[in-house]
């Protein structure tokens, strides 16, 4: 699968400084490109030739700890995750299988601080792209 062209959307920082303590990193690399790298574990599981909705169910868990962690990082916003964690206490795999993508958007991605909002799979000459879009996890005042 392939990361989609031309859905990118790059976060408008114009006319907008940050304060200090809300400093936030938005790197030059597509969203899709990234997020799919960062799913990357979840979807090798499954294969390359799993069906969509497998896929899409795989990326909704690699999008909801993505976005937990960025909100933390951010925002200092632990709901999220502590929603996250409460959701997989009676589940050991899957909680284990959170806490592993947690530490891996950390340790791996840790320096990019854009949620993924709306992502879909679109085909380009028979191929499976992602299209998945930035958004800027700071409150809009």
């Amino acid at each position: 699968m392939r990361c989609g062209s031309g859905e990118y959307r790059k976060i408008n920082l114009r006319n907008r400084m940050p304060k200090k303590s809300q400093l936030t990193h938005f790197p030059d690399r597509k969203i899709s490109e990234t997020f799919l790298h960062f799913a990357e574990p979840l979807l090798d599981a499954l294969g390359p030739n799993a069906p969509d909705d497998q896929m899409e169910q795989s990326l909704k868990i690699a999008f909801t700890v993505w976005n937990a962690v960025v909100y933390e990082t951010v925002n200092g916003d632990r709901h999220f995750l502590d929603m996250a964690h409460k959701l997989t206490s009676h589940e050991p795999v899957m909680g284990a299988l959170v806490d592993f993508m947690i530490a891996r958007k950390r340790r791996l991605f840790g320096d990019d601080h854009r949620l993924v909002g709306e992502f879909k799979f679109v085909y380009k000459n028979g191929e499976r792209r992602l299209r998945a879009e930035a958004r800027d996890p700071r409150p809009s005042n």
